[in-house]
């Protein structure tokens, strides 16, 4: 595709009213409208905090009115929303809106189905207005289960990622899929872990034994069939008792009626069945802990997780024809491409550093020694120096908000222990965006602490005065993530420094904010000199002893 749009004329599709583009933002417009003249599929814009990358794409996306807008969490579609809400249509997960049985859409297939309560359900409304619509915004968990898992989404001219720095462990994450003991039994009568339960030594072999577990799918699957095709039955009876009402008295139908009827018969040629199937040598099978199975608990899945997600990932970029990566933190190029499958000879790479005043954000080295490996077996990270060390600093700010990040909920929960006298607020699970909101509207001078607050918030201005990073955030070692490091050691550190450097983003939102930074694991010296490329300038300058 040609792109005649470059200069200024694509002013008149500024999104962010009100504001002025900065000279930044028209510079960077212009060199992504060059890349797509020069037909460029996919075009990575790494732009530090305070760019306006938000502005940037959906200015983009306003001129070729042809767009998915994909986000990392609801929260962060909520702040596209509060901005451009004038251009954006927004589509969520079922679970997000009301069934007009009870509860919320997130699974609606019931014995007293009925197809018009179904098709008017606020799911059902929201979709179709988005699949209509020229901008959309959503997130990745919802394009990757209805455009790559169910392929309901078309293509569109432009898909714009996000925080994709992210892309392949939300990918990895997606993949992913969980058979809940619990459910299974109550709605299939079969019992998952029946092997177990019956020979306690059986289960180290259950972890191994891929032919189970495919059986048990497909014998999950055909009970799905079944009823699916008890509910097909019955949605195509509804359907074709509705058109032979419209065929037998047309005159007592209205205009709006025969739009209804014309949506009846495409109904009854998209209705689809839903297939299951797994492949063994592309899984790792992770099982919950043996004695969480003796005690015969019922609240327990078994989990797949992918070796790869190269296929999955290339279904998701084949919804857009030009993809746009933004991310503040990209790491490498080269490496970004090969692990997501992204030919780097169709990418092209703009950098575009963040303007904010390097003294302003300043990141002190502070350590109270190593917080991985263990000593007599108990974690290093349960630290009474490093306890001494945050008490310190949290008496430097005391009239002020900071951040604590850990590695974990665990570290989390221990430092909350050992600082029961600081008005410390847990973040994290069911509950972590009302107490993020909270956070942002009330005054009291509390600190967040959390495993879940590194990427994707915004604690601008007397939000956050100070940060602390308790320990470098390596990733988890679970068995795929132990798969990924044996086949590339550097994507593993990788993790760490993005995961890093985006904790750093969080504190500092405009030119007249500030925020300090301190890092006390000592472990960060060994990530940062063996690893320095994969730090951007700004944080590298931001580096004091």
């Amino acid at each position: 595709m040609q792109n005649n749009k470059s200069n200024l004329d694509w002013m008149v599709f500024w999104s962010f009213k009100g504001h002025t583009p900065r000279n930044s933002q028209i510079k960077l417009i212009n060199k992504i409208n060059w890349a797509i003249g020069e037909g460029y599929k996919n075009i990575i814009l790494e732009a530090g905090t305070g760019t306006g990358k938000s502005a940037i794409a959906t200015t983009l996306a306003n001129m070729y009115e042809d767009s998915y807008i994909l986000t990392m969490t609801k929260q962060l579609q909520e702040q596209y929303l509060d901005d451009f809400d004038d251009m954006l249509v927004e589509i969520k997960g079922r679970a997000n809106y009301l069934c007009n049985y009870n509860g919320n859409c997130d699974f609606c297939i019931k014995e007293e189905y009925n197809l018009q309560k179904c098709n008017d359900c606020d799911f059902s409304t929201a979709f179709k207005k988005a699949k209509e619509s020229d901008n959309v915004i959503t997130n990745y968990d919802f394009i990757y289960y209805m455009g790559v898992a169910n392929k309901m989404l078309d293509p569109r001219e432009l898909l714009i990622l996000d925080e994709a720095h992210n892309l392949e462990r939300k990918m990895l994450m997606l993949s992913s899929h969980n058979l809940n003991r619990e459910y299974i039994s109550t709605k299939f009568g079969v019992d998952i872990f029946e092997p177990v339960m019956e020979n306690t030594n059986s289960y180290h072999n259950l972890k191994r034994n891929s032919n189970y577990w495919i059986e048990l799918c497909d014998e999950l699957a055909n009970l799905c069939k079944n009823q699916i095709k008890e509910i097909e039955a019955v949605h195509k009876r509804d359907v074709q008792v509705t058109l032979d009402e419209f065929e037998s008295d047309p005159n007592k139908f209205s205009s709006s009626d025969y739009i209804e009827k014309q949506r009846l018969e495409t109904d009854m040629k998209n209705f689809v069945l839903i297939e299951m199937g797994l492949k063994s040598n592309e899984l790792i099978i992770d099982l919950p802990e043996i004695d969480l199975i003796l005690s015969n608990k019922m609240d327990i899945s078994a989990e797949f997780k992918p070796f790869s997600v190269s296929e999955d990932t290339e279904n998701l970029l084949k919804l857009g024809n030009i993809r746009i990566f933004l991310t503040g933190t990209l790491g490498d190029k080269n490496k970004f491409c090969k692990w997501n499958n992204i030919n780097p000879d169709e990418t092209f790479y703009i950098y575009e550093k963040s303007p904010f005043d390097v003294e302003k954000r300043p990141i002190f080295m502070d350590f109270v020694g190593s917080m991985s490996g263990k000593t007599r077996g108990i974690p290093n990270w349960k630290n009474e120096k490093a306890i001494d060390k945050i008490r310190d600093i949290l008496d430097r700010y005391k009239n002020e908000k900071g951040v604590i990040h850990t590695s974990s909920n665990e570290q989390a929960f221990w430092i909350c222990e050992h600082l029961k006298d600081y008005p410390l607020v847990f973040v994290g699970g069911e509950d972590r965006n009302y107490i993020l909101k909270d956070f942002s509207q009330n005054e009291d001078k509390v600190i967040l602490i959390g495993a879940s607050i590194k990427d994707g918030v915004d604690f601008k201005g007397d939000l956050c005065r100070f940060q602390i990073v308790f320990k470098v955030p390596y990733p988890q070692l679970n068995e795929q993530v132990i798969y990924r490091k044996e086949l590339d050691t550097s994507w593993y550190y990788y993790q760490a420094v993005m995961a890093l450097m985006q904790a750093y983003g969080r504190g500092i939102r405009d030119n007249d904010d500030y925020c300090d930074m301190y890092i006390i694991d000592s472990d960060f010296i060994n990530l940062f000199d063996f690893n320095k490329r994969f730090f951007n300038e700004y944080f590298i300058e931001a580096i004091k002893k």
